[in-house]
């Protein structure tokens, strides 16, 4: 974070001062703090993570159930609910009014319950909650009978062409285990400063490796008992540090889930959903043997999403990115990104996996690129972003490419804003701790 800067300016005050009969002009400083705005609030680059509230709510581990989470539903007006129960009777979702607060007139959503293979003495509860109005807050709770939840807040996003959205590289926590207390902590400050900072944000896209250990279910807890996750969509990347088992499926629940790009089964396959005027894309890239098949998936998505003014597309592993050692693996995969990215008009593809931050020039067809500086009016070629780490639990050194226009390690966690019009993709990268502005991009379509 910066220092603390304070800016003496000289206020030239003339005063006389008589003393053994000589006048004397006296120059007295005024001290001007320019790390704050007129109303006495951190300006961009001197925050700290304090300037945040934190927003806590009541864990769900007050009660028996684990594990909960809130995904992207098909539509804005769909949310899609994942918990873990120790009852094997289905549970439910009771949605209601922001000022219902006794549920008295709450909507009830049945969740399908299988068990666990991953948590003994656990079932899985699923649930699809519809018909939310655009804008509107809402509380809700999930369980059956006595075994229910806290109470959670939910403000449905608006439908609109306006979008604004969260993007974030690999939390990665339990890297390494014994820090995760310390990882944790830092997690729930990034997530602080999203709701402050971008209380309209419609949903959270991570963009891989949630955890580090696949199978460490105590990452999977600290990852999701966050109070600002209770009340916002979250779309998950699945990250190669997710592969070796059923938890990441088990543990979120994808709307249009293909069949093509699976990895350890068939719940963490290729998805997509769309809000306003923009088509999300995820990719699950870490099955190798797969790489042919997303060009499939690209192609049926779009034909089924004509009407969409901006494409976006996120994977885990980035085919340009900036570190050394991720390279060749980048290299391997850049084919199969080229064969559908100028075809379909792709816009942006947004990857984590380096733990470095990245921004491209914009690639074409063939892999040479083009310089535009910002705004860029109706661009030739794809914009890749690859996100750094967004706990600070991991970072690496950027070499230099020829296709980056951007390439920058900070020893900080960072969160990327992405806000979109009818003609305009904005992205802009914190420095989520001072909030110093890592860099921004803005791609306009006249």
């Amino acid at each position: 974070m910066k220092k603390r800067i304070l800016a003496a300016g000289i206020l030239m005050l003339m005063f006389i001062v008589t003393a053994c009969g000589n006048d004397e002009l006296v120059e007295t400083p005024v001290v001007t703090d320019i790390s704050v705005d007129e109303n006495g609030n951190p300006l961009e680059g001197y925050e700290t993570w304090a300037t945040a509230p934190d927003y806590k709510s009541t864990l769900i581990t007050s009660s028996s159930i684990r594990y909960l989470s809130v995904t992207a539903g098909s539509l804005v007006s769909e949310a899609n609910l994942t918990w873990f129960s120790p009852s094997e009777t289905a549970g439910q979702v009771f949605w209601t009014s922001a000022d219902d607060t006794d549920f008295a007139n709450a909507s009830v959503f049945d969740a399908s319950s299988s068990a666990s293979e991953e948590v003994d003495g656990y079932y899985i509860n699923r649930a699809k909650v519809t018909d939310l109005t655009p804008g509107t807050d809402y509380l809700y709770r999930v369980g059956e009978g006595d075994n229910l939840s806290p109470s959670y807040t939910f403000h449905a996003p608006e439908d609109s062409d306006t979008l604004r959205f969260t993007a974030i590289g690999d939390p990665q926590l339990g890297k390494p285990l014994d820090q995760l207390d310390s990882q944790k902590n830092i997690w729930h400050k990034v997530l602080n400063k999203i709701k402050y900072h971008f209380p309209d944000s419609s949903l959270l896209v991570s963009l891989g490796d949630q955890v580090n250990n696949y199978d460490a279910q105590e990452a999977y807890a600290a990852l999701l008992d966050q109070g600002v996750l209770y009340s916002m969509e979250l779309a998950p990347v699945k990250g190669n540090h997710e592969q070796g088992g059923h938890q990441y499926s088990e543990h979120f629940t994808l709307p249009n889930l293909s069949t093509l790009g699976t990895c350890d089964d068939d719940g963490d396959g290729d998805y997509w959903f769309v809000r306003g005027n923009t088509l999300f894309m995820i990719l699950d890239v870490i099955d190798e043997t797969k790489w042919g098949e997303h060009e499939q998936f690209i192609a049926d998505t779009c034909a089924a999403n004509p009407d969409v003014k901006w494409r976006i597309v996120c994977s885990h592993y980035s085919p340009y990115n900036s570190y050394q050692d991720y390279l060749e693996n980048a290299k391997r995969i850049r084919p199969y990104y080229l064969s559908f990215t100028s075809k379909y008009d792709i816009d942006l593809v947004m990857c984590g996996h380096d733990h470095s931050y990245m921004r491209s020039n914009f690639i074409q067809a063939d892999g040479s690129y083009k310089e535009y500086e910002s705004p860029a009016v109706n661009p030739e070629g794809t914009m890749y972003l690859t996100l750094s780490s967004s706990s600070g639990s991991l970072f690496h050194n950027p070499t230099a490419q020829n296709e980056a226009a951007v390439a920058k390690k900070l020893k900080k966690p960072q969160v990327t804003d992405i806000q979109i019009t009818d003609n305009s993709l904005k992205v802009k990268t914190y420095e989520a701790e001072s909030w110093e502005v890592v860099d921004e991009f803005e791609i306009q379509k006249q």
